[in-house]
């Protein structure tokens, strides 16, 4: 028997539920379905990564830059992606500025709305409609929908990356019973969720998913949201943009009369620290409206990864990753005009929580240095007189602009050490979480500096050439920076008296500890489980940090999450 026509259900304004079919030919003998939907609506939201939302620049900003457009970033245009390539520290600088930049959201009042946001269209399945009832051609309701995903938020996030995750969602959690009997998507298939116990999933603990479970669960809408935030802006700051945007959501649908009071949250990355902030009372204060967090991917107490891309740039390979790199920043002087003025990304950093000596040198085997002791802010974030320091001075200002100097990113890092502190133990009561230890995508847990011969024309040419031994004799504090053009090598130099040449050379070692290649997982993503503070953590395998949530597992065990967050959060009727 063919499978009915799913009609899309439109809701107007005073809550009432519409749905329009076409007529078919005589031949066509396919039913039609209408989707009623409850009166619960519990709005899964999703807040991305660094990254991860489309900017836009001030006016005044893009006069300054001679632009065309107003992008700032948007990695789904392409030609604006690549342009980026070409763009010097300077630009860098002026066109990913905190103060000149805000969330490029889809406003359907702008006659080019549509067409700016056309990274989301031919979405398959969505719920109701900014229009009430659509035109009964095909096309007339696609654009509909699309329309309807776009104002959900859907296009202000990187869709590539985040689309899938979000359309699984939207149809997974709004189809779950048919006829009150679980649909056959929840039981087999890429998303078989039903009966599976999350230790499938690498599941620390937690139970399966039951059949009456998702039949309870099935009296909700769960219609589902993304939340873009300026991530070059403090977390905490987007914590209350966030929290301000989720009780809009729920007062819009409380407005078409549905029973809405709290949302479940989805994070991704960078993501999972606003999504703490926004139920902390310093910053988004909206623990009241969020029934349960889901995190994915998340750099729970920073990554050392921050403070290599820092010093050295953005690593890639092949030539996706050779592009990612060439987009983002392959040199410290590139990544620095950004990152050093952008409290966001300064928030990426290894926290106090993170542990001693992460940061370490070698000459050889042996170990000359293992920082920090206890405060990395103090001991290698803010110092100025070490090698090993985070922040080249001359690289933080390369525009000249007034108000960004290397005081003001003292300053943000005092910021972003408050925030850490902040949150150090703040997590929802209601916190799942999955994350990858893979030993395949190796993360810098410890980040390593290893030390030896200078480069033939950089003071080491009698080293390489073996007219002089390699002789390090002074403590590995001591030594100076010669030469640092951050781009792979950094040259330094011995204070020995005793001793000619006085030239090493320095390299950041290659990542080393499990990870899903950028957080590492003991480190920092597997933080919130040593604290207690996670009611199931899926740890997992086969997927890089950016797209971990188009695996198939990870999607799975998130609409696990979700259903189990709903079945404890909510007072539901008894099935009968």
């Amino acid at each position: 028997m063919s499978q009915p026509t799913l009609l899309t259900t439109h809701i107007r304004p005073d809550g009432t539920q519409v749905a329009r079919a076409s007529s078919t030919p005589r031949s066509d003998q396919r039913g039609c379905e209408m989707h009623v939907l409850p009166s619960r609506t519990i709005p899964v939201v999703f807040i991305p990564g660094i990254m991860g939302s489309h900017l836009k620049l001030t006016p005044q900003r893009q006069a300054e830059l001679k632009k065309t457009t107003d992008v700032s970033w948007r990695p789904e245009a392409t030609m604006e992606t690549l342009a980026v390539i070409f763009k010097t520290p300077a630009q860098r600088q002026m066109l990913l500025d905190p103060q000149a930049t805000e969330v490029d959201r889809y406003d359907l009042s702008k006659p080019d709305a549509d067409k700016r946001h056309s990274n989301v269209e031919d979405v398959a399945y969505l719920h109701d409609s900014p229009h009430g009832e659509c035109a009964g051609t095909d096309k007339e309701a696609q654009t509909q929908r699309d329309r309807h995903a776009r104002l959900r938020g859907w296009s202000e996030v990187f869709f590539d990356s985040y689309g899938g995750l979000l359309q699984t969602l939207e149809r997974q959690l709004n189809q779950m019973c048919r006829d009150g009997q679980v649909r056959p998507e929840w039981a087999s298939g890429n998303h078989k969720v039903i009966g599976v116990p999350p230790a499938e999933w690498g599941g620390n603990g937690g139970e399966a998913l039951l059949p009456g479970e998702l039949q309870t669960v099935s009296d909700a809408w769960y219609p589902v949201h993304a939340i873009g935030y300026n991530w070059l802006r403090s977390n905490g700051e987007s914590a209350k943009e966030v929290a301000k945007r989720v009780r809009e959501i729920i007062a819009y649908y409380k407005q078409r009369q549905f029973d809405c009071e709290k949302v479940i949250v989805v994070t991704h990355s960078m993501g999972g620290l606003v999504g703490r902030a926004l139920i902390h009372p310093d910053f988004g204060n909206a623990q009241d409206v969020v029934a349960g967090i889901v995190h994915g991917a998340m750099p729970a107490v920073g990554a050392a990864a921050a403070y290599k891309r820092i010093r050295m740039g953005f690593e890639g390979s092949g030539v996706k990753g050779y592009v990612f790199k060439k987009v983002v920043g392959d040199t410290g002087p590139k990544v620095t005009a950004v990152l050093a003025n952008a409290p966001g990304g300064l928030q990426l950093l290894p926290s106090e929580r993170y542990g001693p000596g992460w940061l370490k040198a070698t000459v050889g085997d042996e170990e000359v240095l293992s920082l920090p002791k206890s405060d990395p802010y103090a001991e290698i974030y803010t110092v100025q007189d070490k090698w090993y320091r985070l922040i080249t001075p001359e690289w933080v200002n390369p525009a000249g602009m007034e108000g960004a100097s290397l005081k003001k990113t003292k300053d943000k890092l005092n910021v972003a050490q408050d925030f850490h502190q902040g949150i150090g133990t703040m997590y929802h009561p209601a916190t799942y979480l999955s994350h990858a230890s893979d030993e395949s995508q190796k993360a810098w847990g410890e980040l390593v500096w290893q030390v030896g011969k200078a480069p033939f024309l950089s003071g080491g040419a009698r080293q390489r050439l073996g007219i002089e031994r390699l002789h390090v004799s002074t403590p590995a504090e001591g030594w100076l920076i010669d030469q640092d053009d951050g781009d792979g090598v950094a040259v330094l130099k011995s204070d020995d008296p005793d001793h000619a040449s006085k030239h090493l050379g320095a390299r950041i070692a290659d990542p080393a500890e499990p990870g899903d290649g950028t957080v590492p997982a003991e480190r920092s993503a597997r933080d919130p489980v040593r604290q207690g503070k996670v009611r199931v953590a899926y740890q997992q395998t086969g997927y890089e940090h950016q797209d971990s949530f188009n695996n198939k597992a990870v999607q799975a065990s998130t609409l696990h999450a979700i259903c189990k967050i709903a079945l404890e959060a909510f007072a539901w009727k008894k099935q009968a």
